[in-house]
């Protein structure tokens, strides 16, 4: 194994894949990488194509991967690591990904519903990454990502973003439109339904990159699919999913810059305040 050359993530050799997958590899080529993950495409001799995934914590794909039963699914085979890292093989489908289809705003819209109720039917004991399908988990886990701001703010790591802007965050993640879909029809939440992650096959979708689902409401899925393909969810989900859409990037920018990706900070610290006044501009 060898750690990668610019992140803390540890990869397998070319001769310990090919043991993995019974030939020799004949081509490695790294289709995307950040600090917590490397994806690459694995040829080998005899003619297979595969997807190997290393990433680190925070992630439970590999649990979820285990554990679910769905023809969402992708095979998926978790290969032994030697650090905090977790490696996995899957199955290379050949298949367009949604956002490479042109779509008409109705289509688009339909196949977001479809997709929700298909993600609701996925069977198993699934691991949430987060439960945010009561006011009490809601107000917990959002509390926890803006203590997470101020104490950035305070340390002078962060400084595009105001304590005045995480007070105002504080009031709007309470907003009663907010709060009255929390109280909606809740379950597993892919939380990174992007159009890009959505596999189009001859006989039917796949989504990839399981790493942090959730449990909420189901349409914040719908939203995340509808806003990655340049189409308005406001037209088609409740303006309060919305606004837990963007309160949940939020979050996820706190853990990152506070505990995964510290090295990101100053880029957190924009994105953060970027929201914040998108939120007062738009929305409160």
């Amino acid at each position: 194994m060898h750690r990668h050359q610019s992140f803390d993530l540890l990869l397998h050799d070319d001769e310990e894949l090919g043991e993995y997958l019974d030939s020799p590899v004949s081509q490695r080529v790294t289709i995307h990488e950040w600090p917590l993950s490397c994806v690459q495409r694995i040829c080998t001799e005899q003619g297979g194509s595969y997807i190997y995934k290393v990433q680190a914590p925070p992630t439970l794909e590999a649990q979820f991967y285990a554990r679910a039963r769905s023809p969402l699914m992708v095979s998926v085979r978790v290969i032994e690591t030697k650090s905090d890292t977790t490696a996995m093989l899957m199955e290379e489908i050949k298949a367009p990904r949604l956002n490479d289809i042109p779509l008409k705003e109705s289509e688009a819209a339909a196949i977001a519903n479809d997709l929700t109720e298909m993600i609701g039917r996925i069977h198993g004991d699934l691991p949430f990454m987060n439960d945010i399908s009561t006011e009490e988990g809601w107000t917990a886990y959002i509390g926890a990502a803006l203590d997470q701001i101020c104490e950035c703010i305070h340390e002078g790591s962060f400084k595009q973003v105001s304590l005045e802007q995480v007070n105002k965050l504080r009031e709007w993640s309470e907003a009663p439109a907010l709060l009255a879909e929390i109280r909606s029809p809740s379950g597993l939440v892919h939380a990174d339904l992007k159009a890009e992650n959505v596999l189009v096959t001859n006989d039917g979708y796949r989504v990839l990159d399981w790493q942090r689902p959730i449990r909420g409401p189901i349409l914040l899925d719908a939203a995340t699919l509808l806003n990655s393909l340049g189409f308005d969810p406001t037209r088609y989900v409740p303006i309060g999913i919305m606004q837990m859409y963007h309160f949940l990037h939020v979050a996820w920018y706190a853990q990152a810059a506070r505990r995964w990706v510290p090295q990101g900070k100053p880029w957190f610290d924009r994105l953060i305040a970027d929201i914040a006044r998108d939120l007062e501009l738009k929305q409160f």
